[in-house]
């Protein structure tokens, strides 16, 4: 009996093919939207812990403010209030930590605007990044061409630049001994970094970083302290995360007089932390393919309004050789979950298709799982019941006698 229910279904779909797609078109692109944000983002968080992890297996990172809370099951939820604040960080924060014993590096992350010129043209895709001599040693990084600054250098006007800026603004060759201008401030390009090859970047394209020593970052915004945003520590090899986390955590307790403003992050800490971001920015965009499919069904359950009314006389005549207002409901409602489902088998390659744009466009690799297909399945069908549940009982109801002379 479902068989030939959906026999039936499938050949009143083939007979209104335009209404049944325009039907079905909510459908599609709210399943099409719930697919692409969920593999999307299951793509991105394999990103996020693969550059994670790239940048050494002994990384912890120090953020300005209490960024983090726990909410009711216990999981790091980010806090976003509490990452525009002031920064809380200071030069004294970073000198302490490069000393304590276990540290290999500590490079601090400052971040500075302005504009940068290249060759006499604005180079807009720039940012300017100030650090200290731990910067690649702390990232993990190699010096391609030329070298990186020390701290004991006496010309401070000097750069080293990302292997995009190369790209970008000296089309491929070498900048070494080449000028920059940063708010119009000339500086002679050292060296030139490998080129960072992670899909996914935690913060700016460190590839489009131009670098520059924390005293030239001083002398820019003139002579004031510098805000440092984050202290990135790789730690000596064999060194024990835990009980260098938990050192560093108190020698900035003793730096802030007690005050617990700063945020210390193992590596898995900050893959959890990562994965938290992105499960909220997942929830946020599939709150949009709710609504779409929540349209779907209005639009199901109107469509399959005017459907009863239309064949009337069809349900008179199938009462009057016998059919119950079961066997009426059962066909009717089937019809509307196979308007869904078709819609839904539409929507999943369309959101297939889009996966492969995606990672044409950011070199992002969307991950498909069974349980996204799956909760998609029961998503439709629950549209498709939902919609069709009120027209088909309206449909069982009807009197045969009546239904018989409806014209």
């Amino acid at each position: 009996m479902i068989w030939t229910n959906i026999k039936l279904a499938l050949n009143s779909l083939r007979q209104s093919k335009l209404r049944s797609f325009l039907t079905m078109i909510a459908v599609i692109i709210g399943v099409a939207a719930f697919m692409i944000v969920t593999t999307t983002v299951e793509g991105l968080k394999s990103a996020a812990s693969n550059e994670i992890n790239e940048l050494g297996g002994n990384l912890i990172t120090v953020n300005s403010g209490k960024i983090l809370y726990k909410d009711e099951s216990g999981r790091q939820q980010f806090n976003f209030a509490a990452s525009m604040g002031a920064s809380t960080l200071t030069e004294k924060d970073l000198n302490d930590l490069r000393s304590l014993d276990g540290v290999k590096a500590a490079a601090p992350q400052v971040m500075i605007s302005g504009e940068v010129e290249v060759k006499d043209k604005a180079f807009p895709s720039a940012f300017i990044l100030a650090t200290n001599e731990d910067y690649p040693s702390a990232f993990s990084q190699k010096v391609e061409k030329g070298e990186f600054f020390s701290d004991n250098l006496t010309n401070k006007n000097v750069v080293v630049v990302g292997s995009g800026v190369v790209a970008k603004g000296f089309s491929g060759a070498s900048p070494l001994g080449s000028k920059i201008l940063i708010r119009n401030q000339e500086f002679t390009v050292l060296g030139v970094m490998e080129e960072y090859k992670s899909s996914f970047n935690i913060g700016a394209d460190l590839n489009n970083a131009i670098i520059i020593p924390v005293e030239s970052a001083k002398e820019l915004t003139g002579g004031t302290p510098v805000s440092i945003q984050e202290i990135d520590i790789q730690l000596d090899e064999g060194a024990d995360a835990n009980v260098q986390a938990e050192k560093i955590n108190n020698k900035l307790l003793e730096n802030h007089g007690g005050e617990d403003d700063f945020t210390v992050l193992k590596q898995d800490e900050l893959i959890d932390l990562t994965g938290s971001l992105l499960d909220q920015i997942k929830k946020v965009s599939q709150a949009v393919s709710y609504i779409m499919l929540f349209v779907g069904s209005v639009v199901i359950l109107l469509i399959m309004l005017i459907t009863v009314k239309e064949r009337t006389r069809e349900i008179g005549i199938r009462k009057s050789i016998g059919a119950t207002n079961s066997n009426i409901l059962t066909q009717f409602l089937t019809e509307a979950v196979v308007l869904s489902w078709v819609g839904s088998l539409m929507g999943i390659a369309l959101g297939f298709a889009l996966g492969f744009a995606v990672k044409a466009a950011i070199d992002i690799t969307p991950t498909y799982s069974i349980n996204s297909i799956i909760t998609v399945v029961i998503i439709s069908t629950t549209i498709g019941a939902v919609g069709g549940f009120f027209p088909a009982l309206q449909a069982a109801r009807k009197d045969p006698v009546e239904a018989l002379r409806y014209e």
